[in-house]
């Protein structure tokens, strides 16, 4: 692995480490309470033709016009809040983790097939893969979300 690593940062290739990725995490969870604009997120960690795939409804969304509509439409009827990962794991172009994220629905919603009231809360468990350019952006996303209702936040 050492030397893989040493061939890719000589070429100008970082691994995205796991402090930037709590970092974009952190970065994310801020969009939806003041702190970066989508707009701002987006263009600090992924590249402009990115692709964020969303399963289990498998839609694809692509580019940085498809993204940021997906994510503020979500934003729009939820606050999303990404808690801390419960595995990560990383090499030059590749990063994979999971993490329970906690949904607070700002209006009455169905997700997933599970109807929510304005002002519940919802936990789904996500495992995420990411592709990494070179620039240390990434270029497609697939996010895997499971429901179960042992997950579920203390109200």
């Amino acid at each position: 692995m050492a030397a893989i690593t040493s061939v890719f940062l000589q070429r100008g290739w970082n691994m995205f480490s796991e402090a930037r990725y709590q970092e974009y995490i952190s970065d994310f969870n801020s969009t939806f309470v003041g702190g970066l604009s989508l707009p701002e997120f987006f263009d600090k960690y992924y590249e402009q033709d990115a692709t964020f795939e969303y399963v289990p409804q498998a839609r694809k969304n692509i580019g940085r016009e498809e993204v940021l509509k997906f994510w503020g439409g979500v934003g729009d009827k939820m606050q999303e809040v990404i808690l801390a990962h419960t595995h990560y794991l990383a090499n030059e172009t590749t990063v994979a983790s999971e993490a329970p994220i906690d949904f607070l629905c700002r209006e009455d919603v169905e997700w997933n097939g599970v109807p929510y009231k304005a002002g519940t809360k919802f936990r789904l468990m996500m495992c995420a893969f990411y592709d990494v350019s070179p620039n240390n952006k990434f270029t497609y996303v697939r996010v895997y979300s499971i429901y179960n209702p042992a997950y579920t936040p203390k109200q």
